[in-house]
């Protein structure tokens, strides 16, 4: 195991909360374009105005998401969703990220996150994700190493249209661009690997055979093309 990665304090929820406040800083809002079988990621002023960022399509192939840049076309994102396994892979940015459960029967997963780090000497930060459901909404929450929010995706049960919406702590100002980009793309590719688990019986094999990992322990990520210990 990576000196680095030792020394990173990481604390994964056994359990998740059961309350969390909406955050106060940038709002995101996702919404279903029927026509054209995708979703779009707008940010969404105090006025209720949105300003289109991403484009997320769905793919018939791996990978199964692809996200572009709404302003200019390019892709900067993907998401993988597999048959039988529960894990899921991500690239945002040209990074690789491996988003591993944490348990086989709750929506709790964890991965590395290359955007969160401000260690130069260390890449990478643990990220978790844990769920919160009600009759309306089911909300997907980002928590970083000391179980401390990021953001909250907070999907509508019922929508035809409005998806959700991601509520971030920081505000625009505060919040990089990579790390924006970053917890998307992540939420996005945990919604449909519960949204695939929850309607594919082969998943149900993937959950009995799923070995949890709470990432930065003994084992090897791919990041930039490189194997780091």
């Amino acid at each position: 195991m990576s000196p680095e990665l030792s020394q990173v304090p990481y604390h994964p929820p056994d359990s998740p909360h059961q309350h969390f406040e909406d955050p106060r800083g940038l709002t995101l809002q996702v919404d279903f374009a029927w026509s054209k079988f995708r979703n779009v990621v707008s940010e969404k002023s105090p006025s209720g105005t949105l300003t289109p960022l991403y484009i997320q399509h769905f793919c018939a192939t791996k990978p199964n998401l692809r996200i572009d840049d709404a302003g200019t076309n390019t892709q900067i994102a993907t998401g993988t969703i597999h048959a039988i396994k529960i894990s899921s892979t991500a690239t945002v940015n040209g990074h690789t990220i491996l988003i591993k459960p944490l348990k086989r029967w709750k929506t709790q997963y964890n991965y590395l996150s290359p955007a969160l780090s401000s260690d130069p000497s260390n890449p990478t930060a643990p990220v978790s994700w844990i769920t919160n459901v009600s009759a309306k909404h089911w909300d997907f929450i980002c928590l970083d190493a000391n179980q401390i929010a990021i953001a909250k995706f907070s999907v509508n049960w019922w929508a035809l249209k409005e998806v959700g919406n991601f509520h971030f702590e920081k505000n625009k100002a505060e919040l990089s661009k990579g790390l924006r980009d970053e917890v998307v793309t992540a939420g996005l590719t945990i919604l449909y690997v519960m949204m695939t688990r929850m309607n594919n019986p082969l998943n149900l094999l993937g959950s009995v055979f799923a070995k949890p990992e709470r990432v930065g322990r003994e084992e090897e990520v791919e990041m930039e093309g490189k194997k780091v210990k």
